[in-house]
């Protein structure tokens, strides 16, 4: 069971209301789940109806007044349902992420049907920072986990990776900072703990 602690509201990069909330699971006190969504979802997920209606019309207009082979017919009936499909599997709807300290970091993308997840051990995170990416004329913000190189394999010596989060909704600083600063909160607590346990052994 969550508890909402609080809520923000605020538009995204592209001017789009979004929502986040942060909960706090009762089994875990320490934990936290943030969790970005559109704040008009109606508006989000409903299809311009009058619009389809009309292109459906005016193509089945179109294809009595004029003579197209069925092989076009059946190339263009094609395109069109992989559009529908791709729209479907890929209209991400919110996004959340799920801090569990000792456990891990578990991201999640939320599509009209279906969701992603991308689950990062705690140990293989190094820190939470947040980029500044220039993409053409306009400056971004981005959530970014670094993760730890494995030491397993001593030969070959890996880059550390960046995760972004966040990247779909695309919340602007404001968002991006109040979840930095809880992060970074459960980042030092738990290090502090670990430590102190090593200096009570040692």
């Amino acid at each position: 069971m969550t508890c909402t602690d609080r809520i923000i509201e605020h538009d995204n990069v592209n001017g789009i209301g979004l929502v986040l909330s942060i909960d706090t699971r009762s089994g875990s006190p320490n934990s936290r789940l943030f969790t970005i969504s559109y704040k008009n979802k109606e508006n989000k997920r409903s299809w311009p109806k009058a619009s389809l209606f009309m292109a459906i019309l005016l193509n089945i207009l179109a294809l009595f007044y004029t003579r197209i082979s069925f092989t076009a017919i059946s190339v263009i009936f094609i395109v069109l349902s992989f559009l529908l499909f791709f729209w479907v599997t890929h209209s991400v709807q919110s996004e959340s992420l799920l801090v569990i300290p000792t456990v891990g970091i578990q991201s999640s993308v939320k599509y009209v049907y279906g969701r992603e997840d991308n689950f990062i051990p705690w140990s293989s995170v190094d820190d939470v920072v947040i980029n500044e990416v220039i993409k053409l004329h306009r400056v971004l913000y981005y959530l970014t986990v670094l993760v730890k190189p494995n030491t397993q394999n001593s030969e070959h010596s890996e880059p550390i990776k960046l995760i972004p989060l966040f990247k779909y909704t695309k919340p602007r600083l404001v968002m991006l900072e109040v979840i930095y600063s809880e992060l970074q909160a459960l980042l030092t607590e738990t290090r502090d703990t670990v430590a102190k346990g090593s200096g009570d052994q040692g």
